[in-house]
């Protein structure tokens, strides 16, 4: 039983922590709305809310410190404090820092934080203590309800003196937030079950139309502090109060009592009006109340695993993979027997379940959607923060929102984005005076876009500040020894602001808190390779900087381009290809020994994934074909011997033991049992970017059959995939 109470017990936490954090959310989001709009009275009424919730929360999980330090907020916030929003604002900044870092204490199980910053404001704030606790007396007024309980209430009531137990009455009030509320009676009665026997409940049935009050009528050995913990059911109840009630029902002589509960048992009465439950609600229910339009009911959603959707999709790739293999079956079967009858009712039956399995395959896919505005609601706190650290000022205007990214990699671009969206603040966006200087506002813009294109997501963040100089950038670079004077010439200025991207590197003058010491764009282009994506950067001096993020819908199933090298099998995204080219090997010229091919009156840059030309026989040196991949606005050409066509596939991972290099990204497996490898194709521009031309021609004299970059089998031996 122990057990099972831990487990609930954990359970509830975990609750907590999730709704917590929302909470917070809310809170910084509504100190913004306040600090730009001092009068927003709504803007209050919805900070005093998500700190109430926030305190209920707490207790009900026994986290005491939290709840105490959010009481007293509750508190100093209830005072009329109308002329001081401003101030209010700040508190309610300080004290989301604050209530953040102590549910991180708690989630870690480390100490708790010094709370004396907000404790002393609230101090401040609290300057009539009268006022304040008129107040308080007034937001218990309104939880208490008159309840007229029956006669058969009253008798089971006295029936429970007299067996010595304690009866209270309960009324407790549905939070305005509340997804559920018609579960929350239910689930009141549950909690209630467990500490003692409810002898009346009312409303005796809660239906969408009838209010938010509850009220209950308790027999148990308890204490009320017991019973008040109970009832304490996060995201569901806002407020309760528990009153002892006194031995004194007198509900005249016991026999008329007892014929009451007979008519009672007879003829059980319709419950009492909502409003003999409920009082009139306040202007500030009201306001709660129409805060939510919207919501589902609560009927209508489900809290799901992400563990279990990864599983349904995880099968609806095993399935893509049978479909292949019946294709290939039934391309077998008419090539063999091109007469058979039978033949055509297969391709039907086919055709009928690929339309059915794709319209599954969407299906799943938009569960794991969630709008990129779960990221984006982050920022307007953060710029405002390191706006004020730097001494700048910025507006952020956020678009796009409402588009829908896996949430795998919407998890996954949090901190990539969070670098971008500092350093635009701290290294784009001049001072308001040298703004002034040159001819721009004094409030310099950082702009957050979103938007689908084809079967990628963009995820744009923007700056109308200064730009980034290349030169200074390169300059950089040759000071850091990370660029060689020869190679520094012939460079274009896309592939030097590349450089912006390496470990360490930064052209800030001085380390601050905010930037300067090189760590942040790094994380952005590692992290995009992992996701299979690409950054671009568009910059213009004294006009501004745009980062292009390029992101895939999801990193399950992916559309792709076959190809052989020396006989092996491996894939590429198809939407990483720009175009295919066919060339022979008379075609290609060698430029300081980097192998180039002539196109359009272009130079395109090639990079063999086999071996070198010179080291191959005869047959092989004939004609070839030239992926064309376009990053950001760096165009490479994959040299490969031949093309086997296009394949719906679905990835699966690799781990260390199987793959020993980066520029294999993962495998998957085709409808006749062969096994495909995907290249990781950021990573190969990367390490073409990086790596000296060898004399023999190419880079490295092929990339994939170069020393350890080979696979791993069952026995441990390496071997190239075939």
């Amino acid at each position: 039983m122990s057990h099972s109470a831990d487990e609930r017990g954990a359970e509830l936490r975990q609750l907590f922590f999730e709704s917590a954090q929302e909470l917070l959310q809310s809170l910084n989001e509504e100190a913004l709305k306040l600090e730009k709009h001092p009068g927003e009275v709504e803007s209050m009424r919805s900070i005093r809310r998500a700190v109430h919730t926030l305190k209920g929360d707490a207790a009900a999980c026994g986290f005491r410190e939290l709840s105490e330090l959010a009481h007293e907020l509750e508190d100093a916030l209830a005072l009329d404090a109308a002329s001081s929003h401003t101030a209010l604002a700040e508190m309610a900044f300080i004290a989301a820092d604050t209530f953040g870092a102590m549910l991180s204490a708690y989630r870690n199980k480390k100490s708790l934080p010094a709370a004396e910053t907000l404790r002393k404001m609230i101090g401040e704030l609290a300057g009539n203590p009268e006022s304040g606790g008129r107040r308080k007396r007034e937001t218990q007024g309104r939880i208490a309800a008159a309840v007229g309980w029956t006669e058969y209430e009253k008798l089971a009531t006295e029936n429970a003196f007299d067996q010595g137990k304690r009866v209270y009455q309960i009324t407790a009030q549905i939070d305005p937030q509340c997804l559920m509320p018609i579960a929350a009676r239910q689930l009141m009665l549950n909690a209630l079950g467990t500490v003692g026997e409810v002898l009346g409940a009312r409303p005796e049935a809660i239906s969408p139309g009838t209010g938010k009050r509850l009220a209950f009528l308790l027999a148990t050995e308890k204490s009320a502090e017991d019973v008040t913990a109970r009832c304490q059911i996060p995201t569901v109840i806002a407020q309760v109060k528990v009153s002892p009630v006194k031995n004194g029902l007198k509900p005249g002589k016991r026999a008329a009592a007892a014929r009451g509960a007979e008519e009672k048992i007879a003829a059980p009465p319709q419950p009492p009006a909502a409003e003999a439950v409920a009082p009139v609600s306040t202007a500030e229910d009201e306001g709660a109340a129409k805060a939510q339009p919207g919501i589902a009911p609560a009927d209508n959603i489900l809290r799901v695993d992400a563990e279990r959707i990864d599983n349904v999709l995880n099968l609806v790739g095993e399935l893509i993979i049978g479909k292949s293999m019946l294709q290939q079956a039934l391309h077998e079967l008419g090539r063999r027997y091109p007469k058979e009858a039978m033949r055509g009712r297969f391709a039907d039956a086919m055709a009928f379940q690929a339309r059915v399995l794709n319209d599954l395959q969407r299906s799943v896919m938009k569960i794991r959607m969630v709008p990129v505005e779960q990221l984006f609601r982050r920022f307007p706190r953060m710029v405002r923060d390191v706006a004020r650290q730097c001494g700048r000022e910025v507006d952020l205007v956020i678009s796009g929102q409402d588009t829908d990214l896996d949430k795998s990699i919407l998890d996954a671009i949090a901190e990539p984005l969070t670098h971008l969206v500092r350093n635009a603040v701290s290294h784009g966006i001049e001072e308001a005076g040298e703004r002034r200087r040159r001819g721009k506002p004094a409030r310099g813009t950082l702009r957050l876009n979103a938007y689908h294109q084809g079967n990628q997501v963009i995820v744009e963040v923007s700056d109308d500040g200064s730009g980034i100089d290349a030169q200074r950038v390169k300059a950089k670079a040759l000071e850091q020894r990370l660029l060689a004077p020869e190679e520094a010439s012939r460079m274009s200025e896309a592939e030097v602001l590349e450089f912006i991207f390496r470990p360490g590197f930064s052209t800030a003058e001085e380390i601050t808190e905010v930037s300067g010491r090189g760590v942040g764009l790094d994380i952005v282009q590692s992290v995009l390779h992992r996701l299979k994506g690409t950054v671009e950067i568009d910059t213009r001096s004294g006009q501004g900087t745009t980062f292009r993020l390029k992101l895939p819908l999801t990193l399950a199933i992916i559309k792709a381009l076959l190809f052989r090298v020396e006989q092996r099998l491996y894939a590429i995204p198809l939407n990483t290809v720009a175009e295919i080219a066919r060339a022979k090997e008379s075609d290609l010229h060698q430029v300081d020994n980097y192998e180039v091919l002539q196109m359009r009156n272009q130079v395109l840059p090639l990079v063999r994934l086999g071996r070198s030309a010179a080291t191959r026989d005869e047959h092989a040196r004939g004609k070839i074909f030239v992926l064309v991949i376009a990053i950001g606005e760096r165009r490479l050409g994959l040299i490969v011997d031949a093309l086997e066509g296009e394949e719906e596939l679905v990835i699966k991972a690799l781990d260390d033991q199987t793959v020993v290099t980066d520029l294999v990204s993962g495998a998957s497996i085709l409808g006749d049992g062969r096994v495909v490898l995907i290249l990781n194709i950021a990573a190969i521009t990367e390490r073409y970017a990086r790596s000296r031309p060898s004399e023999s021609g190419g880079v490295a004299s092929g990339l994939l059959l170069s020393q350890g970059e080979r696979t791993r089998n069952s026995e441990g031996r390496t071997e190239a995939p075939q």
